[in-house]
């Protein structure tokens, strides 16, 4: 999947659903909180927003910079 084609994210999401998911899964996280809202807006599937370590690990420092 191309992580710059928003469209094709959300339609392979939403095949995933039409095959029988349980959940979706968007991550990482930070990087496409675009997609969490427009999966929420088309589906009622639960959405897990996976932040990977490298995005923990900027959320940690700036905390500590306090920015």
């Amino acid at each position: 999947m191309n992580p710059m084609n928003r469209r094709e994210a959300i339609r392979e999401s939403l095949l995933d659903e039409a095959q029988g998911a349980d959940c979706l899964m968007v991550k990482p996280a930070g990087a496409y909180l675009d997609i969490v809202r427009e999966l929420r807006e088309r589906t009622e599937l639960p959405i897990g927003a996976y932040q990977v370590s490298g995005e923990y690990a900027m959320i940690k420092f700036a905390a500590l910079a306090v920015l």
